[in-house]
């Protein structure tokens, strides 16, 4: 299953409408926070889904009828998915806060934004292995996404730069 995953676009819908047309494959969209409006045009797509959460940039948004949370969590084909902001978890700073919630919700892929950093790095002390990965900002220059292969084998992660 292949999967997107943006973070902090701040008001810049262009580039998050460039990479899905570059991936008309991606079955599910992450968005992490930091400009949940500019994702607005895009949930009405039917052919994907949107899992996002809202950043400290975001208050208390509404996506479609819920109220979006800080931190989710998904399974995808056996693979458990925590997916933050960042902010709550002191990301830039130290991995500390992340890697903790990770152990706590037995995480096989922790996803966080907020630094606009692009980081992928794998831990193999923490739940038999666990990926910890940052899209960086679809909105910097140059922007930075993330591309995500789940399969029942494993998870292949990378970025993408427009």
């Amino acid at each position: 299953m292949k999967c997107l995953c943006f973070s902090d676009s701040h008001g810049n819908p262009y580039n998050i409408r460039r990479v899905l047309n570059m991936h008309p494959d991606a079955e599910v969209i992450f968005f992490l926070g930091d400009g949940l409006s500019d994702l607005e045009p895009f949930v009405l797509d039917r052919t994907r889904a949107f899992l996002a959460v809202r950043g400290n940039c975001d208050g208390s948004f509404v996506l479609g009828s819920a109220i979006l949370k800080k931190t989710d969590e998904i399974n995808l084909l056996g693979k458990r998915i925590v997916f933050t902001h960042g902010d709550l978890y002191g990301v830039k700073y130290s991995l500390d806060g992340v890697k903790k919630l990770a152990l706590e919700r037995r995480a096989d892929l922790v996803l966080f934004g907020h630094t606009h950093m692009p980081l992928e790095r794998y831990d193999a002390d923490i739940n038999d292995g666990v990926y910890f990965f940052n899209p960086g900002s679809i909105a910097t220059s140059p922007a930075s996404y993330g591309v995500m292969n789940i399969t029942e084998k494993g998870i292949l992660l990378s970025h993408g730069i427009l």
